[in-house]
């Protein structure tokens, strides 16, 4: 009988010695958890700025942008509209139009069906101010020269179904091409 007490009081007596650990991973009493106050001068989300987030005030690819001011001085449009349809739900369609020179405001917006992309603010005008320094168009350059050099530096098919180009030099002057197949 000795042995029989014996054999259950060891297990018995290692239990309670674990329930008195002082192990930390053990939770004695969830009760008397003590938590942390809120640190003051901890940094929550609302204080961390995102890489997105330059300082630009971007509203359905309107932007107000002085880091951009620069890039627009040296940009030769004020206004750049490019729609080119390949089939009844394939286009590519690029509108860029400076609001405010002064203040850095504009409208940018890239609808790519063909490369299935879209752009809008600041995205859509970097981008196309990228493209457009291989662009050599003005007042002054024929219809199908404008034509092949967008369709080379925008890397687009040449068999399209509508083609409309319309865009405004820095001096005012007004261009549209049109072309259909």
């Amino acid at each position: 009988m000795k042995k029989w007490i014996y054999s259950f009081s060891i297990p018995l007596f290692a239990i309670g010695l674990a329930a008195c650990s002082n192990d930390p991973s053990v939770d004695n009493h969830p009760k008397e958890q003590v938590v942390p106050p809120p640190n003051e001068n901890a940094t929550t989300n609302d204080d961390i700025i995102s890489k997105g987030d330059s300082g630009n005030k971007s509203d359905d690819g309107n932007v107000q942008d002085m880091n951009v001011k620069k890039l627009m001085d040296n940009f030769p449009y004020t206004k750049f509209d490019l729609e080119i349809d390949y089939a009844p739900d394939i286009e590519y369609d690029y509108e860029y139009e400076e609001k405010d020179a002064g203040s850095g405001s504009y409208r940018a917006e890239l609808n790519d069906a063909i490369h299935d992309k879209k752009l809008k603010g600041a995205e859509a005008f970097q981008s196309l101010y990228t493209l457009m320094q291989e662009v050599r168009i003005d007042e002054n350059t024929a219809k199908e020269d404008a034509i092949q050099q967008i369709l080379d530096t925008f890397q687009l098919d040449t068999n399209y179904t509508k083609f409309d180009l319309e865009y405004t030099m820095k001096n005012g002057k007004k261009i549209e091409f049109e072309d259909r197949k």
